[in-house]
């Protein structure tokens, strides 16, 4: 497979409110991705650890919730990419 994993980050007020309190970011990713695939990209492009990802399929494609180690904050890699 080639070409990148993570096709956006979402940027809702839901996910918004679990970025500061859960500590998580919300991806779309590429519809063949698998949790390994998406956990590897996360970790490489972001320089972060993630503790676990649930992956969902919507009407707009496939989304990847993706909860980060706590010595890590999702707010501030949204801020870094442009999220918030």
């Amino acid at each position: 497979m080639k070409g990148d994993i993570i096709i956006s980050p979402l940027s809702t007020e839901k996910t918004a409110l679990m970025a500061e309190k859960e500590n998580k970011l919300t991806l779309m990713v590429r519809r063949d991705a698998n949790r390994e695939m998406i956990k590897k990209e996360v970790e490489e492009r972001f320089g972060v650890k993630v503790e676990g990802i649930n992956v969902m399929i919507t009407k707009k494609g496939k989304k990847a919730i993706v909860k980060l180690a706590k010595e890590y904050s999702a707010e501030e890699i949204a801020e870094r990419i442009g999220v918030f």
